[in-house]
């Protein structure tokens, strides 16, 4: 009886090992595969600078190193930028695809748009590392902001041309003090900024309604679809972050 038991089990034994030969020879074409495929192809670009205003952003948003294709707002490839106590930034992003352009260091929201751009590098002509050496930079909301839309659209009325109207001056510099906190003159009740509020704040109303009441000119309309976009919710969010400086 024993032995037949031991006969028995040395043929299972025998029987699962050829089993498995028989799968991992089905399954083995030869090739090797890797579970994450890594591309080290490409260039690199090197961004050194004092950087502040980093710690001032919302979760919404990054400020990165990216890279754009020509006529492409959604970067191809990005890094988080982020800096040591003194605002010393030293980083490379690696392994830039070919169609890309352009590395900029901006503002990308969590579609990875490009929102703002602090600065660009075109990479045509480039073979070795692209090199953006940006000296100090300031990087936070407001500045953003103000490069973004105040000094493009509201600066033209406020400020840019030695004259303020409404007596509001929006150059860079001056808008903060000008802006947050404020009672607006026309709007009763409402601030300019109310920080945490951007809702009851009189530039969120301008740039989002037609028409505000105790406001005679139409902001709305200068509003363009990408300003639309991108810019407004970014001033939505740094009013409701606090509205820091």
């Amino acid at each position: 009886m024993m032995k037949y038991l031991y006969k028995s089990m040395k043929i299972r034994i025998f029987a699962f090992a050829a089993i498995a030969v028989l799968l991992l020879a089905a399954c083995d074409d030869g090739r090797i595969y890797n579970e994450v495929a890594v591309d080290t192809t490409g260039q690199s670009a090197r961004l050194t600078a004092t950087i502040t205003g980093l710690d001032h952003w919302t979760d919404n948003y990054t400020v990165s190193l990216a890279g754009f294709a020509e006529g492409d707002d959604y970067a191809s490839i990005s890094k988080a930028v982020r800096a040591n106590a003194d605002g010393q930034v030293s980083m490379t992003l690696n392994n830039i695809p070919d169609q890309v352009t352009s590395v900029r260091l901006c503002v990308l929201d969590r579609l990875r748009r490009n929102v703002v751009t602090f600065s660009e590098v075109a990479t045509e002509g480039v073979r070795d590392t692209i090199r953006l050496e940006l000296g100090t930079v300031d990087a936070s909301m407001l500045n953003a902001i103000q490069q973004g839309y105040l000094n493009t659209t509201c600066a033209n009325c406020h400020g840019a041309s030695n004259h303020a109207a409404a007596g509001l001056n929006l150059t860079a510099g001056k808008s903060y003090a000008a802006l947050v906190g404020v009672a607006s003159r026309k709007v009763e009740g409402h601030q300019l900024v109310a920080p945490g509020n951007a809702a009851e704040s009189v530039l969120h109303m301008v740039l989002h309604n037609e028409h505000v009441e105790g406001i005679s000119m139409n902001h709305f309309d200068l509003v363009s679809e990408k300003n639309a976009e991108l810019i407004l919710p970014l001033i939505d969010s740094w009013i409701d972050g606090g509205a820091e400086q």
